[in-house]
């Protein structure tokens, strides 16, 4: 296991207990046989971990729209690893902090989105196309941090059919070719 992992994983044990706001990084190292001066070789702050753990498990659910996965499967995924990481998702989404895991997860999805579009042939840079994609990763996102926050009270294939209903049309025309 690599340092980044092993410091990953100490965040994922704090997170069992607490809001990432009053994590420490001093808390997240005395977690594993590592340094802090390791702990800065391979993040700016526990904000900075908390994206690359995130990333770790967005790339392989959502984010394998961009490798042949059906929207709606790569959805699944995303949302099964949110049910099995719900009190760590939980921690991690009440914060605060500009840097928080929201923005991170919206930051992603809109990357997601782009790239996907463009694989598929979309002009991802005109005015509407962005506007969609923006429309798309902020309110998709809110709504699965919603879905989880509330503890998940409609069943994950309900949101996934509700989520891609309400899909702005120029994206929407690209997820069922």
């Amino acid at each position: 296991m690599n340092s980044k992992q092993i410091f990953a994983e100490s965040l994922e044990a704090l997170l069992k207990k607490k809001n990432l706001d009053d994590i420490q990084v001093c808390e997240i190292v005395a977690g594993t046989h590592l340094s802090r001066r390791t702990f800065y070789r391979h993040f700016d702050d526990k904000y900075d971990l908390a994206g690359w753990y995130f990333a770790q498990f967005f790339e392989k659910s959502f984010g394998s729209i961009t490798n042949g996965a059906s929207w709606e499967d790569a959805l699944s995924s995303y949302l099964s690893l949110y049910k099995d990481k719900v009190a760590i998702l939980k921690n991690a989404y009440e914060s605060h902090d500009v840097n928080g895991l929201r923005n991170i997860d919206i930051a992603f999805t809109k990357k997601t989105y782009e790239t996907y579009l463009l694989q598929n042939g979309a002009d991802t840079q005109s005015e509407i196309m962005q506007f969609a994609i923006d429309i798309a990763s902020r309110g998709g996102t809110d709504m699965v941090i919603e879905w989880l926050m509330g503890g998940m009270k409609i069943e994950k294939e309900k949101l996934i059919s509700l989520l891609k209903q309400t899909l702005p049309p120029v994206i929407l025309r690209y997820l069922d070719k």
